[in-house]
């Protein structure tokens, strides 16, 4: 089978820590070429990850999507740039992967699930935490019955808030805390439930960071499924520590418990220079003192298995099994969410 040739659009943290990374593990691929605003990071990115060209400047979404030796796009891009890089790929016939949240709100996400559809490309939704292995493995034991009935799924997200600007301007990032994170969680629970959801109750507060954003940076999100089962999502911006992930799953017959960034397997006590330490975890704030370093991170939060299923799927010609309609149903949840914020009540996810 010839290579997936894919192109990346986006030259930021997460393509350069995670994709890049994890796509030089993944065989059947071949990155013709990565996009960004900025000429210096992208042709870092292409000299360091032997990437054929780059493309920059103000069209360099539509270079990129344009480009005939291209088959698939990764879009990598700010969440207001997530519906026109979709109509660009998916108009220029290319299939196409999309970080998350899809869309800003359900009807842009409604709009790009359109666009996919209406083009007739295949599509993925980048939700690597339902691709990282803690989470498939305690998947598999749900789906043999080794937890019973699951009937309470909690998850959290926490960091002390993003490293980009634009996440703090919700005209930009569509929301904040709930959006940014919560995406992450409510989608996690919905695989390990494996149900409709039906209502949300949902809280946000501005805490801690009200000087940079008018977006929330603390949230919850109650979602409750039609056979009774309840998803409970926390996520903060103003959590100090680093990266926090953590999931508990309850069944009537066992209880499952999953934590990715403290639970490492390594721990670390250092009073060198932060230089000499290096890199730790996704957003850390000290490297001195105890740290939980984490190893192959690309991994154990889901890119390389996310990237492996999407390079297969479409290698093969077939429809992922995280498409844009489950990005569709994760922004429809966090929009009832959103209002549940505003009325106090529970909110039926439309």
């Amino acid at each position: 089978m010839a290579p997936v040739r894919l192109g990346v659009l986006g030259s930021g943290f997460v393509v350069s820590t995670f994709h890049l990374p994890s796509l030089k593990e993944v065989p059947g691929v071949e990155v013709v070429a990565v996009g960004g605003r900025r000429q210096g990071p992208v042709e870092e990115l292409v000299r360091s990850f032997g990437v054929k060209r780059g493309y920059w400047g103000d069209s360099f979404v539509e270079k990129l999507c344009r480009d005939p030796e291209i088959d698939m796009v990764l879009i990598c891009l700010p969440n207001f740039l997530h519906l026109e890089a979709t109509r660009l790929a998916a108009e220029n016939g290319k299939n196409v992967v999309c970080e998350k949240p899809l869309g800003r709100t359900a009807n842009e996400a409604k709009e790009m699930l359109g666009l996919v559809e209406r083009h007739k490309v295949l599509h993925g939704y980048a939700e690597n935490q339902v691709f990282a292995p803690h989470i498939t493995r305690v998947k598999e034991l749900v789906e043999r019955g080794a937890l019973g009935r699951v009937f309470w799924v909690r998850t959290r997200e926490a960091h002390f808030g993003p490293h980009s600007d634009w996440f703090w301007d919700p005209a930009l990032s569509g929301g904040g805390s709930l959006l940014d994170m919560g995406c992450h969680s409510v989608e996690v629970a919905r695989y390990l439930i494996g149900d409709e959801p039906l209502q949300v109750m949902g809280w946000g507060a501005t805490l801690v960071h009200g000087a940079k954003t008018r977006a929330e940076d603390n949230s919850l999100a109650i979602v409750r499924y039609r056979g009774g089962q309840i998803g409970q999502s926390e996520n903060s911006w103003a959590a100090h520590g680093g990266l926090d992930l953590r999931y508990e799953v309850y069944g009537s017959e066992g209880a499952a418990f999953i934590d990715t960034t403290r639970e490492t397997g390594i721990r670390v006590f250092t009073v060198a220079a932060e230089e000499r330490v290096g890199y730790v975890v996704e957003k850390a704030e000290v490297a001195r003192g105890w740290m939980y370093p984490i190893w192959r991170e690309h991994e154990l939060y889901g890119y390389l298995a996310e990237l492996r299923h999407f390079v297969d799927t479409i290698g093969r010609g077939e429809m992922p099994r995280e498409t844009y309609r489950d990005g569709y149903i994760v922004n429809k949840i966090l929009d009832a969410a959103y209002r549940s914020m505003r009325s106090g009540a529970w909110e039926t996810i439309g």
